[in-house]
């Protein structure tokens, strides 16, 4: 296949396609399964995309990154928490953060299904580090906080009720 070459950062690029199921296994400390469908390294930096299943109740913590993130909602519903606010989105909503802004989220009592796409890539390589950390019976809280920081996410603390 031909390789293309990316105007912006140089990188070689190459067309792909990943069918459902595909893409790199990836997770949430929390109970989400995740795949990583984009990368940084697959995208030419500009964007990560993963697909995650979350469990009824799943929550992040509340965190803060200097990207933006965008989720689509395959099923299910969720209510994110953003800049003291909560926004709730079923399937079929888009919700958008721009970065820097506080923010988490909930999956609603059945879970659900979403795609987040991180603007520019490069953070989504924490939930595969997540993953591989699952995956060695090594995750602590102090793990999760020094990936995060690998990553430039910090960590700030749970998501309040709602």
């Amino acid at each position: 296949m031909r390789i293309y070459e990316n105007g912006t950062t140089g990188r070689p690029l190459r067309p792909y396609v990943l069918a459902a199921g595909e893409g790199e296994p990836a997770a949430a400390s929390e109970d989400s399964a995740m795949r990583i469908k984009a990368s940084a390294e697959s995208t030419g930096g500009g964007l990560g995309l993963l697909e995650g299943v979350d469990a009824p109740g799943f929550a992040t913590p509340l965190h803060r990154h200097d990207v933006a993130e965008l989720w689509y909602i395959l099923d299910g519903h969720y209510d994110f928490y953003v800049a003291g606010e909560w926004l709730p989105a079923g399937a079929g909503a888009v919700v958008f953060v721009p970065g820097g802004l506080v923010h988490g989220l909930r999956a609603g009592p059945a879970g659900g299904r979403k795609l987040t796409a991180i603007i520019p890539g490069g953070p989504e390589g924490f939930f595969r580090d997540v993953h591989r950390a699952i995956e060695a019976d090594a995750v602590t809280p102090e793990r999760i906080r020094a990936l995060g920081a690998e990553y430039s996410i910090e960590l700030i603390g749970p998501l309040p009720e709602r």
